[in-house]
C-alpha cells in the first residue's frame, strides 16, 4: 500500500507548488538602509513629523525588495536607540510586496523630551529589525548602523552628502532648524520676558497685532517701544556680546559641514553675554513670548532679530549692547538705525542674487513644523533672573517715540494707486492687484523663492526666484525643480524661447494641494539666475494675462 500511495502524495505535493507556490516558498528580501549622520537633540520634534519638509528630518529609509518568485507576507520593520528609545517600535509600512515590487519605509524617531538635556555629543548605535513571511516562524533580518548623537547646543548647517551639493544654499540648507531654539514657551525665558514687561514696558507691549496686515501708526509705535524695551533690559543688566566661531566638522565620511556651538536662550539670559546669533535668537525669543511675531535675519557673518507687524518689518542691532569688538554701547535709536541699515543692505542683496542671506519668519516655520524644544522649570535660573531683574526700574527712555523716519522699514515694491496696481521693482519687474497678499522668504526650506505675491482666494500667485550660482536658465530650472521634488512637488516644464530679453518656459506642478499651470521669465544676472514665475489652479483670466504682459 505504502508503494501504492507514495507516488499519488507527491502528484499532489506537485500540483501544489505549481498553483499554489506561495504555500511552500517565501519572498526574497534585498534590504538597502540609509542612515542619517547625525541627531540634533535640539531638533527632535522635527525628525519625528514626516510633514516636515517632506520627511526629509528622519533616522533612516529602508528599502526592501521583493528579489523572490512568491509574495512577501507580514513584513514589519521596527527598531530602537538603546538609552534613548530602548523598546522596539514599529515603523510605518506596507505588510505585503509582491515579487519584483520595492516599498521604501522611513523612520521619524519619537525621542523624549529628556534629550533636550544632551550636553555633550556622543556615538550611538540605531538597531533595525526585519521580519516576513509565516507568523508562527518568521523570517528575520537584523541591521544597525552609528551615529552621531550631538549635543543640544549643537547645530549642523547641513546634512547634504558632499556629492549632491551643488550651490551655496545646499551649504546652509538646516538654518530653518534655528526656529528650534526660538524658545518661547521655555519657563525661564517666559520668566524674563514677564520682567522686561512689568518693570521696563510697565505692563504694556504691542501683542497680538503681528499677523494684521492693517497696523495703524500707533501700533507701530507700540511695537518700536517693545523692541526698544527689550533692548534697554540687556542694556541694563550690562549683558555683554562676544564673537563668534564655526567648526568645520565631518559626519560618516559623506558629509563635510560646518556647524556651531551655541547657548540656549536661557543660558544667554544667565551668563549674561551671548554671541550675534545666540543674542538674536534671545531676542527672538522674547518677543514671542510678549505675543510678537519674530524674524530671524542671517547674512554672512552675523545674525540679527526682527519683528514682523502686517507688513512691516522692524529690525534691532542685538549685538550693539557692547563687548568685544563692538567699541561701546549703541543706544536703543542707534541700535534700531543699525538694524535698518542691515536690512536694507540684504534685501538689496537677496535682489542680486548674492548668496548667504536669510530671512527666517519663526511663527511661520513653527506652523510648519519646526517647533521648538520643551525645557524645563528651574527654580536657581529663575533666582538668577531675579536678581538681574533688579536693574530693572520703570525706563522713561523706554517710552520715546522709536518710530521715526530714518528707522522705518522700506517694503521691496511701490504703490501705485492711480492704476490699483502695485509694481515689483527688482531684477524683473512686473506689476499685480493692490489687494494680493506679498510674502517675503514665504518657504523657509525653499530659500530660492525670495517672494510670493498670492491673490485673495491663493488660486493664482506670482513666485520670485533666485538661484545663486546657477550658470544658465535651464540649470536654474533644473534646480527649482529639484528643490520642489523634495517638498513634494512633481514640476514638468518646456523652455519655449525667448521674448523681452527674458528665457521663457510653461509647464505644470502637481502636489497634494492640486495642480498648477503656469509661465516663467528667467534672466541672467551676476551671481546665478533670477525668474518670475506666474501660475494658477484656475484658469486663464484678464488679471492674470495683464501682470504677465507687464513682466519686464
Amino acid at each position: 500500500m505504502r508503494k501504492i500511495m507514495l507516488p499519488f502524495v507527491l502528484l499532489i505535493a506537485g500540483i501544489g507548488l505549481i498553483v499554489y507556490p506561495h504555500l511552500f516558498s517565501s519572498g526574497s528580501v534585498d534590504l538597502k538602509i540609509e542612515p542619517v549622520g547625525f541627531i540634533m537633540p535640539a531638533a527632535y520634534k522635527v525628525y519625528a513629523n514626516p510633514d516636515v519638509a517632506g520627511g526629509r528630518y528622519n533616522l533612516f529609509k529602508a528599502v526592501i525588495k521583493n528579489t523572490g518568485s512568491a509574495p512577501l507576507e507580514n513584513l514589519k520593520v521596527q527598531y530602537r536607540i538603546p538609552k534613548y528609545i530602548d523598546d522596539w517600535t514599529d515603523v510605518p509600512s506596507t505588510q505585503n510586496l509582491l515579487p519584483g515590487e520595492t516599498a521604501v519605509v522611513t523612520c521619524f524617531p519619537v525621542f523624549n523630551t529628556n534629550i533636550t538635556d544632551k550636553s555633550t555629543t556622543s556615538r550611538e548605535t540605531a538597531n533595525i529589525k526585519i521580519t516576513y513571511g509565516s507568523k508562527s516562524s518568521p523570517s528575520e533580518r537584523d541591521e544597525n548602523f552609528a551615529f552621531d548623537m550631538l549635543s543640544v547646543n549643537d547645530v549642523v548647517f547641513s546634512d547634504m552628502k558632499d556629492k549632491d551639493k551643488a550651490f551655496p544654499i545646499d551649504y546652509a540648507e538646516n538654518a530653518v532648524l534655528y526656529a528650534c531654539y526660538v524658545t518661547a514657551e521655555d519657563p525661564i525665558v517666559k520668566y524674563y520676558a514677564q520682567q522686561i514687561q512689568q518693570k521696563v514696558l510697565k505692563g504694556e507691549t504691542a501683542a497680538g497685532v503681528g499677523g494684521n496686515s492693517q497696523v495703524g501708526e500707533k501700533q507701530l509705535n507700540e511695537a518700536y517701544r517693545a523692541l526698544a524695551g527689550v533692548y534697554n533690559a540687556m542694556l541694563l543688566d550690562k549683558m555683554v556680546y562676544s564673537e563668534t566661531s564655526t567648526n568645520y566638522t565631518t559626519y560618516g565620511g559623506s558629509n563635510s559641514s560646518s556647524s556651531e556651538h551655541i547657548r540656549l536662550p536661557r543660558e544667554v539670559i544667565t551668563g549674561n553675554t551671548g554671541l550675534c546669533i545666540e543674542l538674536a535668537l534671545l531676542h527672538c525669543s522674547v518677543y514671542r513670548a510678549m505675543g510678537l511675531s519674530p524674524v530671524l535675519f542671517l547674512i554672512p557673518g552675523h545674525a540679527y532679530p526682527a519683528i514682523k507687524m502686517g507688513n512691516n518689518i522692524i529690525p534691532i542691532e542685538a549685538t550693539g549692547v557692547g563687548g568685544e569688538g563692538i567699541g561701546g554701547r549703541m543706544s536703543a535709536i542707534d541700535a534700531l538705525k543699525a538694524g535698518q541699515k542691515e536690512m536694507s543692505d540684504a534685501f538689496a542683496a537677496m535682489q542680486k542674487g548674492q548668496p548667504g542671506y536669510y530671512m527666517l519668519d519663526i511663527d511661520q516655520l513653527y506652523n510648519q513644523g519646526y517647533k521648538d524644544m520643551e525645557l524645563k522649570d528651574d527654580q536657581y535660573l529663575r533666582g538668577k533672573i531675579d536678581a538681574l531683574a533688579q536693574a530693572f526700574e520703570p525706563q522713561t527712555h523706554a517710552t520715546e517715540n522709536y518710530a521715526r523716519a530714518e528707522t522705518r522699514a522700506r517694503p521691496a515694491y511701490t504703490n501705485t494707486a492711480t492704476t490699483g496696481m502695485l509694481t515689483y521693482s527688482g531684477t524683473i519687474s512686473f506689476s499685480y492687484p493692490r489687494n494680493w497678499a506679498v510674502r517675503n522668504y514665504p518657504i523657509a526650506q525653499l530659500p530660492i523663492l525670495t517672494t510670493a505675491i498670492y491673490s485673495p482666494n491663493q488660486a493664482d500667485a506670482i513666485e520670485v526666484y533666485s538661484v545663486q550660482g546657477a550658470q544658465n536658465p535651464n540649470q536654474a530650472m533644473a534646480y527649482i525643480r529639484q528643490s520642489l521634488y523634495r517638498l513634494g512637488v512633481n514640476v514638468s516644464a518646456n523652455y519655449s524661447g525667448e521674448q523681452n530679453g527674458l528665457y521663457r518656459y510653461t509647464g505644470q506642478s502637481n502636489s497634494s494641494n492640486g495642480t498648477a499651470n503656469w509661465v516663467a521669465y528667467f534672466r541672467m544676472v551676476t551671481a546665478g539666475v533670477q525668474g518670475v514665475v506666474v501660475g494658477t489652479r484656475g484658469g486663464a483670466s484678464p488679471t492674470l494675462q495683464q501682470i504677465i504682459s507687464s513682466i519686464n
